[in-house]
């Protein structure tokens, strides 16, 4: 895996792990049954996207964190308090209101999807040349207005069939003098025109640049870009769909953090110790047989989280389930008992949206970033 300027692992490696599986969720979703579209997600598909992706990458961060002794340390405050708060906020929120409980863990979910997209566009800005302000500005603009249109036309439009983690999970507007019909009709006729618009404009803005200072296309975070566009809009304004949503959100979001990871932890080792490591395809080859045992261990811990989910409060996948072992209590039907299972069961997702801030960050607690990442 040698980096390269344009790409942030190499290109190969790029398109085939960060971008291919996304754009395979396209095909996909042009490519099924009406049927299926309009369905609720199969048990095959929560299996699959959501355990095995969705879940799974939230369990990666412990290769990056608690596993990792040296990165222990330098976070240990980080580490230790993080899930303390969140289980404290989740359980006093789920306590009150578990509708403003799943309200408060979507928006906080949707800053985190979005700060990921925006930090990968960064990682592979660092990769080039230093940019402009000017440049760097509109970059960060532009990657962040392709997620913000479609959660803007999400609030606005209210004929979604699908919903972040729960329905009534995002705040509605009461549009009291204006015909929601007429809403629509100026964001299908106009605002996706302006939506793609402005990405033209930007994409002609990077050639401009390159014929300008004779450096080459940025090809990676160009792909980067449209893609997180391309995902965005499709998954949530084009197909109006819960299959489609999940399948397009969850790949492209888990599956470049995994890797992320994973090529984090693995160079690392060839920066502290060189010599075990005497060629490339010494490393390419230890890189997938230890990805393939850390991926083993965090569907394990997937598996097992989100068994205690449907046991103690939702009972939606238990034929698979049970499959794997009978559930040996009953459902939880106590307010204050569901309090508690919300907010020990969100522990890890809400620790790593708050740790996931910082462990990226370049700084003097991430002094390895640098070298592994640029």
């Amino acid at each position: 895996m040698q980096s390269g300027k344009n790409w942030l692992f190499s290109k190969k490696s790029d398109l085939l792990l960060l971008f291919l599986p996304v754009w395979l969720t396209w095909g996909f979703c042009f490519a099924a049954p009406q049927s299926w579209l309009s369905a609720k997600i199969p048990i095959w598909v929560f299996v699959v996207f959501v355990l095995g992706i969705d879940v799974s990458h939230v369990w990666s961060t412990i290769f990056r964190t608690y596993l990792d002794r040296e990165e222990f340390r330098r976070h240990r405050s980080l580490l230790l308090y993080s899930p303390l708060v969140c289980f404290t906020i989740c359980f006093l929120i789920a306590a009150i209101s578990q509708l403003w409980f799943w309200r408060i863990l979507t928006y906080a979910a949707i800053f985190h999807f979005v700060r990921q997209q925006f930090g990968f566009m960064r990682l592979y800005a660092m990769r080039r040349r230093k940019s402009s302000n000017f440049k760097l500005l509109s970059d960060s603009w532009m990657i962040y207005f392709s997620m913000l249109y479609p959660i803007v036309y999400w609030h606005l439009i209210s004929d979604r069939y699908f919903s972040w983690f729960v329905d009534g999970g995002f705040l509605t507007f009461e549009l009291f003098s204006i015909d929601l019909q007429s809403v629509q009709w100026v964001l299908d006729h106009l605002g996706n025109s302006l939506y793609w618009l402005l990405f033209l404009f930007w994409f002609v803005e990077e050639v401009v640049i390159h014929k300008r200072t004779g450096t080459a296309m940025p090809w990676g975070k160009i792909a980067w870009m449209l893609t997180t566009a391309f995902n965005w809009y499709l998954g949530i304004v084009y197909f109006n769909s819960d299959l489609a949503f999940t399948v397009t959100n969850v790949v492209a979001h888990g599956i470049p953090y995994i890797v992320l990871v994973l090529f984090y932890v693995e160079r690392k080792k060839i920066i502290r110790h060189p010599s075990r490591f005497s060629s490339n395809d010494q490393f390419t080859r230890n890189f997938w047989i230890r990805s393939a045992g850390m991926i083993t261990l965090i569907l394990v811990f997937a598996t097992f989280e989100e068994f205690l989910w449907d046991m103690l409060l939702y009972r939606e996948y238990s034929k698979f389930f049970e499959t794997i072992l009978k559930y040996p209590i009953t459902i939880l039907d106590n307010p204050i008992s569901q309090a508690l299972a919300l907010a020990l069961l969100s522990v890890p997702q809400a620790t790593h949206y708050i740790v996931d801030g910082f462990i990226w960050k370049r700084s003097q607690k991430n002094p390895d970033l640098k070298a592994i990442l640029s």
